[in-house]
């Protein structure tokens, strides 16, 4: 917590500073530090400034300079809370169980969103499962088949309309 005066000390208050007790109300506003239930401090998640629009290619171009480059391993899981990912290499059956991350990637054959929140630009998906709720994905690739058990998932052209990044 930061406490800032909102006056500059006088030659007259200064003289008081070694006798609080005569000392009138100090003005100032307050500034807590952002803390965790356990009152540990917590990190500002690192929120990417929005793209001039919604296509795939402009959300796609915008992860990518903000997107570390993860590699793919088969039935790779991301469980964690608000990642941006480039996965790179073989992606046959990825899944995202986590909140609020945003991946990229070439290809996946398979991609699984259980999670809440999560948004994916995959330049070409074979298939992608929904059944978490409020999802986004959309892929380059007419043809992907989608299931979606889930609800308010996105998937497609308009898929990251209205999402702020």
């Amino acid at each position: 917590m930061s406490i800032e005066s909102a006056e500059e000390p006088t030659e007259a208050s200064s003289s008081n500073a070694s006798q609080p007790e005569n000392s009138g109300p100090v003005e100032g506003s307050v500034t807590p530090s952002p803390k965790a239930s356990e009152g540990v401090s917590t990190a500002s998640p690192n929120v990417p400034k929005a793209p001039a629009d919604s296509s795939f290619q402009s959300v796609y171009d915008f992860l990518e300079t903000e997107a570390t480059e993860t590699k793919c391993t088969d039935g790779m899981d991301i469980v964690e809370m608000g990642l941006t990912l480039k996965l790179v290499g073989n992606c046959k059956n990825v899944s995202i169980s986590g909140t609020t991350n945003m991946i990229i990637a070439p290809h996946i054959t398979n991609l699984e969103i259980t999670g809440i929140g999560n948004v994916a630009a995959v330049k070409n998906i074979k298939q992608v499962t929904f059944s978490g709720v409020g999802n986004s994905a959309a892929s380059l690739n007419e043809n992907t088949k989608v299931t979606d058990n889930g609800s308010s998932n996105k998937f497609g052209q308009d898929a990251f309309e209205g999402i702020t990044f």
